[in-house]
């Protein structure tokens, strides 16, 4: 190999700008070891947190579920509700009721009148 004193100046400034971007490249590979480490170390991370929360899920839905298919015996069957009571409406006069005289028919309404108007 020749020495430094007999290589051409070109020459000489062409090898050490070689130097220079060999080491250059020498850095950036280092950088994207570096973060490729990194991104498999995240991505583990990320793995192991998505596993923990299926895990959870599946006990979660596996706790609903057995609540679901348990019989209910906390809490009584609902009782029939208590209907209000009502006062039956007032049937419509038959056709021999039309045909008595009024004193009879007064005798027979058991609802309060207003008195009739003097004249």
């Amino acid at each position: 190999m020749p020495t430094a004193a007999a290589l051409s100046p070109e020459l000489t400034q062409l090898l050490q700008s070689m130097a220079h971007d060999l080491a250059t490249l020498g850095q950036g590979i280092e950088q994207l070891k570096a973060g490729q480490e990194q991104m498999a170390r995240d991505n583990a991370n990320a793995a192991e947190q998505l596993k923990a929360s299926q895990e959870q899920m599946a006990r979660v839905i596996a706790k609903a579920s057995e609540q679901n298919l348990r019989p209910k015996t906390s809490a009584p069957p609902p009782r029939p509700t208590a209907t209000s009571t009502r006062k039956p409406m007032p049937l419509l006069p038959s056709p021999q009721a039309t045909t008595q005289p009024q004193a009879e028919k007064t005798e027979l309404s058991s609802a309060p009148r207003a008195p009739m108007p003097l004249r």
